[in-house]
This record gives structure tokens, sequence and C-alpha cells, in this order.
């Protein structure tokens, strides 16, 4: 059975872990493919291995079909024990298909800010769906992965667990609304 703990803060707190700051802009020749807002908080879960993804479909990649993933921006709450970025291409509305891309990020991941990995291979757009994910474990209970405030927008919050080997929209394990903090900058 996995856990959820909510973590709340008003706008100037302070506290450790908590996400104030905005995410880093990309550069003038790239454009940003998300969904949601800016980082606000981070869900705590169980200890466990986790995998935090958006879902792009071909309607919303739209006419950056063929344009080149340059870099995939994430925001880290707290530092999970190891993290790794991953796209995939389609299989089905509720699960993605086979690995495109896939780096272990854990040795260059920060804990509290925006996080930057450049693609190290050639991931171009089709007119498919395709899945960013940000793929991480943890030996203890935290937020690891930042969220914004919500509210969920289709395709903005899928969670697989390896407690039940399931993609779920987030939302629909713990009825809490947010978007995950992850985008594709493409080239234009």
């Amino acid at each position: 059975m996995l856990s959820f703990l909510l973590i709340t803060c008003k706008k100037d707190d302070p506290a450790s872990g908590i996400i104030n700051n905005p995410p880093p802009p990309p550069p003038p020749e790239f454009q940003l493919l998300y969904y949601g807002g800016n980082a606000s908080n981070a869900p705590g879960l169980a200890a466990g291995s986790y995998e935090a993804a958006a879902r792009f479909t071909d309607a919303k990649i739209g006419d950056m079909v063929g344009k080149e993933i340059i870099e995939v921006h994430y925001y880290i709450a707290n530092k999970p024990d190891s993290c790794k970025v991953k796209i995939y291409g389609p299989l089905n509305d509720g699960a993605p298909g086979s690995l495109l891309y896939s780096a272990d990020v854990t040795s260059e991941t920060k804990q509290g800010q925006w996080n930057v990995h450049k693609l190290t291979q050639t991931v171009k757009l089709k007119s498919e769906d395709m899945w960013l994910s940000i793929g991480f474990s943890q030996s203890i209970e935290q937020g690891t992965i930042g969220c914004d405030p919500g509210p969920a927008v289709k395709d903005g919050d899928w969670l697989h667990s390896s407690s039940d080997s399931q993609w779920t929209p987030f939302n629909k394990r713990s009825g809490i609304s947010i978007n995950w903090t992850i985008r594709l900058a493409v080239s234009l």
C-alpha cells in the first residue's frame, strides 16, 4: 500500500525543500513542452521506486513534429538515492511504450532547485505520443519530485510505483490535483 504526505506552505514560507523559485528560462532558440505551472511543492512518497511522468500526445506536440529534444528541465525538492531521466515512445493511453532515452542523473541532480539535463543522443518529436519521466528511488519517505499547485491537467501527473507496477495518475492515487514540474526543451 502506498502512503502519501502532502506538504503545505504559505507563499513566502522559507521552509527547507519548499519551492519558491521560478524555473530557468529556456534559451531563445528553444520552446518548452510541459503541463501546468511552476513548482510550488513536492508530495511526500513512501520509501520505494517511482517514475513521475507526463504524456505528450500528438495533439500536444502539434507543430513541433520533427523538432529535436535538447534538454529536460525538472525540479527536485529533496535529493533521492538515485535519479534517471527517461523518454518513452507510445504504447497506449495508460502506459508508455519502448524506452527511447535514459540517463542516470543521480550525481548531477541538486536538491531544492531546477535541474537541467542536456540529452546526449538525438531524440526527435514525432506525430505520436511521447512520455517524459523522472525515475527515482528513495530509502525514506520524502517529497522528491516537484509539482505545481494544480489543478491537474490530463496527462501531467502520471506516477508509476514499484509497489504495484502500475501507471496511474497521481490524482487517482492520492486525490491531490497537481502536475509534475518536468519539461522538455525543444529546438526551434
